[in-house]
């Protein structure tokens, strides 16, 4: 188990926190509708789209929902109310990375606290390295997100 451990959180180390992609200058050029919102920070615009229609819960083109963009822009208001309107925040991107592991590797305990009691799993398996956001933030030394998954549940042995 040990072992296993070490080997998962030597990959994060040196692959987890640049596999992560936030999107790019050209994918935010080409947001419009929940995605520009969400990057934007515009949780009255997230709202209105979402009642109007829009999926909170659709793709970019690197699978990115819009609840992904808000955690990389860091735009708790925008998660917020993302949730609200039904979007999955335990949903894994291409990279497979969930809201919660954006926020860990980007040291946002705020954003890590916010995910959590939106129901992002605090212990859910990301990355191509079936790691979790907890080994992600021990190694990059991110203290305060590591206190937060553990109280959150980050700790719990997926034997």
């Amino acid at each position: 188990m040990l072992r296993s451990l070490v080997f998962s959180a030597s990959l994060v180390l040196f692959g987890a926190a640049h596999a992560q992609t936030a999107p790019s200058r050209s994918d935010v050029a080409s947001y419009d509708g929940l995605h520009r919102a969400a990057h934007e920070g515009q949780a009255g615009e997230i709202t209105r789209l979402i009642a109007a229609g829009a999926d909170p819960n659709a793709r970019d083109p690197a699978g990115r929902t819009p609840a992904h963009v808000a955690a990389f822009a860091s735009h708790n208001n925008a998660l917020t109310a993302l949730a609200q309107g039904g979007a999955d925040v335990n949903a894994l991107e291409d990279g497979v990375y969930d809201v919660v592991t954006i926020a860990a590797v980007a040291d946002d305990p705020d954003m890590v606290s916010l995910a959590m009691s939106l129901g992002n799993k605090a212990d859910l398996i990301t990355s191509v390295y079936d790691g979790t956001a907890l080994i992600a933030a021990a190694h990059l030394g991110h203290a305060e997100v590591v206190a937060r998954l553990v109280a959150g549940g980050g700790a719990r042995s997926h034997q």
